[in-house]
């Protein structure tokens, strides 16, 4: 069962995508210490509460309809054999639908941890006085408002990191398709060209 559930590959692939041309410390600085950073400042700021959980349950359910559509789009445009490009860009262009395709899946996977977040600062609410009671005196809020603390944390860090990832992802896609674009152009161009200089021989 623990092959059948194992992402390493999907988490390893856009860690890759995502870390070319960069050391490991640039990727470790964009990608996880200014999110987490972000996170902070931000469960510092509000620790979410039932308006802002619905909210969050909108986005993560509407987002990951969105990916699994962008992942059907991008698994039907694998198929490079109509188009008119070197075999060197169908390679290029290849390994860039590779690297979103680890990018969705990942912002995916990500998605479902959030809404696993969500799910448990709703459920998880203790009722013993004694243990609140404690963290009262320590901390002048209860153990439920602990529990709440560190799950907005990982909301906020989630929520972050879907939203880094869609703006490389359309990033990625709109170099894709402008390229296909382009190319269709051309040959428009090329057809126009043609009728014309028939209506001109006629």
């Amino acid at each position: 069962m623990y092959s059948k559930l194992n992402i390493k590959n999907v988490i390893l692939g856009h860690k890759s995508s995502l870390a070319d041309g960069k050391t490991n410390s640039n990727y470790k600085i964009e990608f996880i210490f200014l999110p987490l950073v972000a996170a902070i400042a931000l469960i510092f700021i509000k620790v979410p509460d039932s308006d802002v959980k619905n909210i969050f349950g909108i986005c993560f359910s509407i987002l990951i309809g969105l990916y699994l559509n962008i992942l059907v789009l991008l698994i039907s445009s694998i198929s490079s054999e109509n188009l008119k490009i070197t075999h060197k860009q169908k390679k290029i262009r290849l390994e860039l639908l590779k690297e979103t395709l680890y990018n969705v899946s990942f912002s995916v996977y990500i998605s479902v941890k959030a809404l696993i977040a969500l799910f448990l600062s709703t459920i998880l609410v203790l009722t013993n006085e004694t243990l609140n009671d404690f963290f009262c005196v320590l901390t002048n809020h209860d153990f439920n408002y602990f529990i709440q603390f560190i799950l907005g944390l990982f909301l906020y860090k989630y929520t972050i990191d879907i939203f880094l990832i869609l703006f490389i992802i359309l990033k990625r896609i709109n170099i894709l398709y402008t390229k296909e674009i382009d190319i269709e152009n051309l040959k428009l161009n090329e057809l126009i060209r043609n009728e014309d200089d028939d209506d001109d021989n006629n």
